[in-house]
């Protein structure tokens, strides 16, 4: 058996790979592909062991009160860490999930989530397809694996375990997950701008000729070139999703740098 294994196996050390565990857990319960559906709970729990126990040599060695009461601060402080580490990769696919709702909603394609919003409808293709190229670009460039070794470091920057401040990093994430408008205007904007011309188009041809039925003239006109600038944005949803998750290890480390570590212990 490995040695780090008979390590982790060891009672002093099970503390620490509990707390591990736990900022692991927040990760995977946040980030994306690891937060997938498709990922089943075993699954997602053996990961987390696996990891645990790789990660568990990197990481200060933290004993746990003896107090039972003393136990849920420490637990919960972890596990929001590992949300927060999660939460710097989940606002990009939010954004772009946010850009492709309201463009397919000005291309008619949602319409029936607007007029009826209580009934159950399909994601339309538009969300489907910008999702499916934002995790493509953020796989091909590394974005899961950038969230493990940014998740890694932050036990050697905050020890499992200790009094941490979340003043900073509560703020750093909070600012983080209010750019997911301006992300969404990112990938949206070369189409809003397309289907705003167009509007504006059909309201002069409607004015113009009052006889023409604008309603049943627009809805072909929007539809075909929404599609057709769609197609044509997918270049620019790429680029804005790459340089994202090029940025991905500076966003974690301005979020891991804001949780700051106490003296004392719980």
């Amino acid at each position: 058996m490995p040695s780090f294994i008979q390590e982790a196996l060891g009672p002093d050390q099970w503390p620490t790979l509990v707390l591990i565990a736990t900022r692991l857990g927040g990760l995977f319960f946040s980030a994306p592909l690891w937060s997938i559906a498709g990922l089943s709970r075993s699954a997602r729990t053996a990961l987390v062991v696996l990891l645990s126990v790789m990660l568990l040599p990197t990481a200060p060695h933290h004993a746990l009160s003896e107090r039972l009461i003393d136990l849920p601060l420490p637990l919960a402080t972890e596990f929001l860490l590992g949300v927060a580490v999660g939460l710097t990769a989940s606002v990009l696919m939010y954004a772009v999930a946010l850009a492709a709702d309201v463009v397919s909603i000005q291309m008619g394609l949602s319409i029936s989530a607007v007029l009826l919003p209580t009934m159950e409808v399909a994601e339309p293709g538009v969300g489907q397809l910008h999702g499916f190229l934002a995790v493509v670009v953020y796989l091909t460039q590394g974005g899961h694996l950038m969230l493990l070794r940014g998740l890694a470091g932050s036990l050697r920057a905050i020890p499992p375990g200790g009094l941490v401040s979340i003043d900073g990093g509560t703020a750093a994430v909070l600012n983080i997950v209010g750019s997911v408008w301006s992300g969404a205007v990112q990938v949206a904007a070369p189409i809003m701008v397309a289907l705003l011309v167009v509007n504006v188009a059909i309201a002069i041809l409607s004015k113009a000729v009052p006889q023409l039925n604008a309603m049943a003239f627009a809805f072909p006109v929007t539809i075909s070139i929404g599609l057709m600038m769609v197609g044509v944005s997918l270049p620019v949803v790429a680029r804005v999703v790459g340089r994202w998750v090029e940025a991905l290890p500076q966003t974690i480390d301005l979020v891991t740098s804001g949780f700051t570590p106490l003296t004392g212990g719980p």
